[in-house]
């Protein structure tokens, strides 16, 4: 008695044509059945048979592998349901007969005995490998007709997002949210920034880009509002007007590609000395000159006796300098003049959660209407696909709606993510947050370099100033000065006085709780 795995395979687009899982499953055991076999194996697949890298067919040559299972033969419907690549067929053909096993078509069987079978079975393999080349390049052909006319008509590439026109027509709009990051990376590398200190910046933001990601977003021309319509056959390569709005000028975008390619002209004057970090001058940049105004540098000078000594001076006037150590002393000084009391950031972590708690009951109604929209979604892309099996619309017109109706479902599935994230989770967050305001001193000397700028920026809105014995700002950032108006009220009723750094009112109005609620945004740097 013939040992038996039967393979049931179809794929999500072949469903559609009426294949079934079950229907391939029953017929294969009736020939089971008629024919005696023993079937020790069943292996059901929704699954691409583009190539073998299928998840249940892998499974089912390791059990082969490790003799958990021992088969004569294999068998499916027809040679299509097998594979959809000759190559890879023939292939996978010669492997199985190595391990003594037999792939076999009920529907279309071949005598492996009789040499001029081989023919046919070719046939059988080719045929499905010839339809899915065929359908390949009439897509790729719809693409490249796209790009020629200045259509993006593959996935949005980051920083846009799908739309319409005016026309109805498909396009690529700007993303809200990502676009502005893309134009802020193309002007600080033109300011002179480094590739390496922008991805910290946006990582500390919450905005996680890879150095190689990064790279080929600055060659992208499409940012410039061009398409690139790759080079094929006889054709070369060109570059075409796209009709959609660009993010950055040309000539924003080819002065980049002058300073990547190394072009010293390009960098110029135009990368400041102060914006080269150095753990010993944190506020390199920061502190300003008290004459004219301008961010003041920083450097060693050597003392008489060969000692270096480091000082804070401007580069614009020459009008100032001042020593690193009474700097750096005065801003500790200041810094621990503002540290909030632990009991209020209890108070205002109880009060957030209290809020957030109050705004997470309406998520449910939200939810229930992006789940509407999801499955309206699902129903149309199904609508268009048979639509294009009854050839009511074209292939590239299909696979413009597919994309269309991916970014749609990210979208929608982001914003159902975002209403599932736990009041523990955001309060978490905000407590990692704001306890370090507790002890903001050891939190900014314990602090690398590009953490104490952000640290710096997020507390004080203006720049710093030194006169000789205090460091002072104009201004604090508003978050921070109404958590800190809470806490020189209750100082006030145990000291009778309040934290002259704010020159806070002894009368504090009671609608800050509400403003600190609706305007928190923590530190850019947590």
């Amino acid at each position: 008695m013939k040992r038996v795995a039967i393979m049931c395979r179809v794929s999500s687009d072949e469903q559609a044509k009426g294949y079934s899982l079950d229907d391939q499953f029953e017929k294969l055991k009736n020939h089971c059945k008629r024919m005696s076999y023993e079937i020790v194996y069943i292996m059901k697949e929704d699954h691409s048979a583009k190539s073998f890298k299928r998840p249940e067919w892998k499974k089912m040559i390791e059990k082969i592998k490790s003799k958990e299972i021992q088969i004569d033969e294999v068998l499916f419907t027809s040679w299509d349901r097998f594979s959809r690549d000759l190559t890879g067929a023939l292939n996978m053909i010669a492997y199985l007969k190595e391990k003594k096993i037999v792939p076999q078509s009920i529907e279309q069987p071949i005598d492996y005995n009789i040499p001029e079978n081989l023919f046919m079975l070719t046939i059988y393999l080719a045929n499905p490998d010839v339809d899915n080349q065929r359908r390949s390049i009439k897509v790729r052909g719809g693409i490249r007709q796209g790009l020629k006319q200045g259509r993006w008509a593959r996935r949005p590439t980051y920083g846009y997002m799908s739309g319409k026109n005016q026309e109805g027509g498909h396009i690529i709009v700007h993303d809200p949210i990502k676009a502005p990051v893309i134009k802020e990376l193309f002007e600080r590398i033109a300011n002179g920034d480094q590739q390496k200190e922008i991805r910290m910046d946006l990582k500390e933001r919450g905005i996680k880009v890879s150095r190689n990601n990064m790279s080929l977003m600055l060659q992208r021309i499409i940012y410039a509002g061009k398409i690139v319509v790759p080079a094929l056959d006889d054709e070369p390569m060109e570059i075409v007007q796209g009709v959609h709005e660009p993010i950055i000028s040309e000539a924003l975008f080819f002065r980049v590609q002058e300073i990547l390619t190394g072009n010293k002209k390009a960098r110029g004057k135009s990368i400041p000395k102060y914006t080269k970090m150095r753990e010993e001058f944190p506020l390199r940049g920061v502190l300003n000159c008290n004459n004219c105004g301008d961010a003041m540098t920083a450097s060693f000078s050597k003392g008489k006796l060969g000692k270096r000594y480091g000082y804070y001076h401007c580069n614009t006037c020459k009008g100032e300098r001042a020593s690193a150590i009474k700097v750096h002393k005065a801003f500790d000084e200041l810094l621990e003049s503002i540290q909030i009391n632990k009991d209020v950031l209890n108070l205002y972590i109880h009060v957030l959660e209290n809020e957030i708690l109050l705004n997470n009951k309406g998520n449910t109604s939200e939810l229930i209407k992006l789940k509407e929209q999801l499955e309206l979604l699902k129903k149309r892309l199904q609508k268009s696909y048979d639509m294009m099996l009854d050839e009511k619309i074209q292939a590239e017109d299909y696979m413009e709606g597919k994309q269309r109706f991916t970014v749609q479902q990210e979208e929608i599935e982001n914003k159902m993510n975002g209403l599932h994230t736990s009041v523990k989770d955001v309060v978490s967050l905000a407590k990692t947050g704001l306890n370090l305001l507790s002890n903001i001193v050891e939190t900014y000397n314990k602090a690398t370099i590009h953490v104490k700028q952000k640290l710096v920026g997020s507390i004080f809105t203006k720049n710093l100033f030194f006169d000789g014995k205090k460091c002072r700002t104009p201004k604090f950032n508003l978050i921070f000065e109404l958590i800190a108006r809470i806490d020189a009220v209750l100082d006030q009723k145990e000291t009778g006085q309040t934290k002259s750094i704010f020159s806070l009112s002894r009368s504090v109005p009671r609608a800050g709780q509400k403003l600190i609620l609706k305007k928190i945004q923590i530190f850019s740097f947590f």
